[in-house]
């Protein structure tokens, strides 16, 4: 496994948080304290929900390149950010496109652990990954039509 960036992890601003802290310090992973961690968290999400369409395709990060797919991925993240907003974060419009735009950025051979494992035969964190979202969007009453993977 490669990490492509710095190790970095974001907490929620809670008396527990302090913890994590003192357990890092002075380590190569940085900790970010968010007074807004549920936006935080379904950006991410959204990131993982995304790399589903590599696991669906079978395919790498250079898909994206293609008007097609960056359409698609567009469409999801857009469906995805209308249940985010009603589950109280706070995205704005342009995260979609940012993530998007950060994937055609992407090495084209880049590939993700799902997608290591969908190679490899492994079960997948399909569900938390992007089942949750369909789950939350049934439960605000929001259609999820994009990718509709059930």
């Amino acid at each position: 496994m490669w990490l492509h960036a710095e190790a970095r992890l974001t907490l929620p601003n809670t008396p527990a948080t302090e913890v994590v802290l003192a357990a890092l310090h002075g380590t190569r992973c940085s900790v970010d304290v968010s007074a807004d961690f549920a936006s935080v968290a379904w950006r991410k999400l959204l990131q993982n929900a995304l790399v589903g369409l590599m696991v669906l395709a079978g395919r790498r990060a250079g898909m994206y390149s293609r008007v097609d797919i960056a359409a698609l991925s567009l469409a999801y993240l857009k469906e995805c950010l209308a249940v985010e907003g009603a589950d109280g974060a706070t995205l704005s419009d342009e995260v979609a496109q940012d993530i998007v735009d950060g994937f055609r950025r992407s090495a084209p051979d880049l590939g993700t652990s799902i997608l290591a494992d969908r190679q490899a035969g492994r079960l997948l964190e399909w569900d938390c990954r992007n089942g949750v979202v369909q789950r939350r969007a049934q439960h605000h009453d929001i259609p999820t039509p994009v990718p509709n993977t059930r």
